[in-house]
């Protein structure tokens, strides 16, 4: 019984533990919901935005929009061997419409809306072995309802609108396949490819510009003369180049001659000071402007080369062709998307300035998230409890079925124990009076009379016994059950005249084979006899040696 309960203990355990190991082979699904408000459009609006969003033209887009029909689980089953065998057998293949349609069959029924009409909630839920391929299709169902039922809100009557509506989506479709096809490294370098190409083409932009100003700067620099800084306003380009300061100075010093020239003669040293702080201010004003010509004509080379390294760089062809292609790519279609999402939204107001209809106002209240996604299927805990029930069911057969059997010489020592402690408790009620024993009498060692009481069974009036077949016992068994229950006490028993003169004491005088037994004295005595002889050969040995020693010094 304590082997039964090991093992049932042992499976159950193993059983509930084991599934914890292979929980993520589990299928599991999962579902996300993504939470809409709608107000201010009617039960039929809601119901045809749904209704169309199940319609083929939508699925395609959400299918290209994620990159479904590849590697995920709404699309077809990769063939295999034996489906490609049974496709041979049964002449049936499949085709790439059907293919198509089994795609959007599946997705179609992942995705489910409901519409609360009391507090105007949508929730839409779908479900996905992924928590965030879950999510993102919740999202993006959501963002296509939105549209929608604006739309059905603002009157759909319009076919501009609507082909714009069209035209956006599909354009939205082919830039989140384009995304969804390329990984995030990859995306990110197509990302990190296309900001460098756009700010290349700022530097040159920012290149051409500067050049062109620096041009007519210097053409208004050489232009200009000693009499037009002097009698014209400077041009805005030219007011923080120095030429305003030294214009300055010559003001200044022309006021300070026509002072003094009336009251001094033409030879006074101070009118003659002034009049050559005049000539100075004058030669500096010619000296500023060729060295204002002078540098801008040297920034303007310098940004005549700047922007041909510009140029050269933006011409010569890129490290990976390959990225800077997809990153063309994505940069045409994000602004394609947003060309398509202006177009339709500038449509759109027109259509509610033209209708003055109050459009239906669409709140995101929870959008799907990953982590928010609600697993389906069994719980780790209920898996791991089927496990362990299992295992106990396992565990209780395995012990049924390795139960030990009782075997015939079992049960016939089992019940010769039971008899012999009957016999032991009450042998004065089978056996009046002790056996005698014969003086000289030798007992074997088998001899039930010597190692245990003899037995015989009552046998009831009432209860005839009938011995059961022996056939499915072994001939040895059968034939010490035999013997054992045919056995009778020595005295009684009708011996042979030899086997009897044998037991009644002639072997008394047989010789004994056990081992002799010796006495402290001898022990002792044999002790010192043998030191004596080790110290004798001792000496022996000292006696040769030192013979060899006298017989070498003699030589």
């Amino acid at each position: 019984m304590r082997s039964a309960f090991l093992k049932a203990g042992a499976l159950t355990l193993a059983g509930g533990l084991l599934p914890l190991l292979f929980v993520e082979a589990v299928p599991q699904k999962f579902q996300a919901e993504t939470r809409l408000q709608v107000e201010a459009a009617g039960e039929s609006a809601v119901s045809e935005a749904v209704a169309a969003l199940r319609s083929k033209a939508s699925l395609d887009n959400l299918i290209r929009a994620l990159n479904l029909g590849r590697n995920s689980e709404f699309s077809v089953d990769r063939p295999s061997a034996a489906r490609v065998m049974s496709d041979i057998v049964s002449g049936e293949e499949t085709t790439v419409a059907q293919a198509e349609n089994r795609l959007r069959d599946r997705l179609s029924q992942a995705i489910a809306a409901t519409y609360d009409r009391s507090t105007g909630q949508l929730v839409i839920s779908v479900t996905a072995s992924q928590p965030d391929m879950a999510a993102r299709i919740a999202n993006m169902v959501g963002d296509s309802l939105h549209d929608r039922i604006v739309v059905a809100g603002v009157g759909t009557s319009d076919p501009l609108v609507e082909r714009l509506r069209q035209t956006l989506e599909r354009a939205e479709a082919a830039l989140s396949g384009f995304i969804g096809e390329t990984g995030e490294q990859k995306l990110s370098q197509l990302r990190r490819a296309e900001s460098e190409s756009r700010q290349l083409v700022a530097e040159i932009a920012d290149a051409e510009t500067q050049l062109a100003d620096l041009k007519q700067k210097a053409a208004q620099a050489s232009a200009m003369k000693l009499e037009d800084v002097l009698n014209k306003p400077l041009p805005d380009s030219l007011e923080f180049t120095g030429l305003d300061y030294q214009r300055q100075r010559h003001v200044e010093a022309k006021l300070a001659v026509d002072q003094l020239s009336g009251n001094l003669g033409p030879r006074h040293p101070q009118l003659l000071a002034a009049q050559g702080a005049l000539e100075a201010a004058r030669a500096d004003i010619q000296t500023a402007l060729k060295q204002l010509a002078t540098s801008l004509r040297q920034q303007e080379s310098a940004a005549a080369k700047h922007l041909a390294q510009l140029r050269t760089k933006q011409a010569a062809k890129p490290d990976d062709e390959q990225i800077a292609g997809s990153a063309a790519r994505l940069a045409a279609l994000e602004t394609a998307a947003d060309e398509a999402r202006r177009n339709y939204l500038e449509a759109l107001h027109r259509s509610e300035a033209e209708t003055r209809v109050s459009a239906a106002k669409v709140e995101v209240l929870a959008p799907a998230a990953a982590e928010n996604a609600q697993t389906l299927g069994p719980s780790l805990a209920e898996i791991s409890g089927g496990g362990a029930l299992i295992g106990f069911c396992l565990g209780v057969a395995f012990a049924f079925f390795t139960r030990r059997k009782p075997r015939p010489a079992d049960m016939v020592d089992e019940a010769e124990s039971g008899l012999v402690d009957e016999a032991d408790h009450a042998g004065d009620l089978y056996w009046p009076e002790a056996v005698p024993e014969a003086p000289n009498a030798f007992w074997e060692d088998d001899d039930p009379v010597h190692h245990e009481p003899a037995y015989h069974e009552l046998q009831s009036p009432l209860r005839p016994r009938y011995p059961a077949p022996a056939n499915d016992s072994p001939l040895a068994d059968h034939i010490r059950e035999m013997l054992m229950a045919n056995r009778r006490p020595v005295p009684e028993s009708d011996l042979p005249p030899l086997v009897a003169a044998v037991i009644s004491g002639r072997l008394a005088d047989a010789p004994s084979y056990t081992t002799p037994r010796f006495s402290e004295e001898d022990i002792r005595k044999a002790e010192e006899l043998e030191e004596l002889r080790r110290e004798m050969a001792e000496l022996r040995e000292r006696v040769q040696l030192y013979s060899a020693r006298r017989s070498v010094a003699r030589r």
